[in-house]
């Protein structure tokens, strides 16, 4: 019993005061974000736009230097590296343009995910097994994505920012849980 207990005790992090912090500013700034999402939907298109450059360039480099002339691959890797780099110029240049075009991807996205995931549950409830959680997460993933849609493109100025805080608030959560239980456990352990 004693070295399933250790094993438990070693999973979860010795310095929980750190990482209490940690979590309870993720859920601030997380919380700044969603208030100010317009702002972070821009810097996040922003940075995603020199991400995307970089990639870019450095993809074309290695299609100058490597030369390898009987690749079937080689032209399809420079026009992907020129669609990189143009791609993440526009975003750079044009925040507006590239959340846009993003939030159309992101909307997209949400439809296939919530189309699988109800699929998967018809697969699951003809085996017997529980399906309601996977068909009520696709129709709500359907729902998200189609009215992110009917609002485009004003949603293109909130849904990149807001979908950034909330995994920020939900990232605090896990850390503050995560912190909570190893304090609980180091106190349990010192009596």
């Amino acid at each position: 019993m004693e070295s399933k207990v250790q094993v438990v005790i070693e999973e979860f992090p010795k310095k929980w005061k750190w990482l209490l912090f940690l979590g309870i500013l993720n859920i601030i700034f997380g919380t700044l974000g969603v208030v100010f999402a317009e702002f972070v939907t821009i810097t996040t298109t922003i940075l995603f736009g020199v991400l995307m450059f970089v990639a870019g360039v450095v993809q074309l480099f290695h299609w100058f230097k490597e030369k390898e002339v009987t690749w079937s691959g080689r032209i399809p890797h420079l026009i992907f590296a020129l669609l990189y780099i143009i791609g993440g110029a526009i975003a750079f240049f044009n925040p507006l343009t590239g959340a846009s075009a993003l939030t159309i991807v992101l909307a997209s996205i949400f439809i296939v995910i919530g189309s699988l995931r109800i699929g998967l549950a018809f697969f699951l409830a003809k085996h017997g097994w529980r399906w309601f959680y996977h068909a009520l997460m696709g129709v709500l993933a359907i729902f998200l994505g189609i009215y992110i849609i009917f609002q485009w493109p004003i949603s293109s100025l909130w849904v990149i920012g807001l979908l950034v805080s909330i995994e920020l608030i939900l990232n605090g959560w896990q850390m503050v849980w995560v912190a909570l239980m190893a304090r609980k456990l180091a106190k349990e352990l010192s009596k």
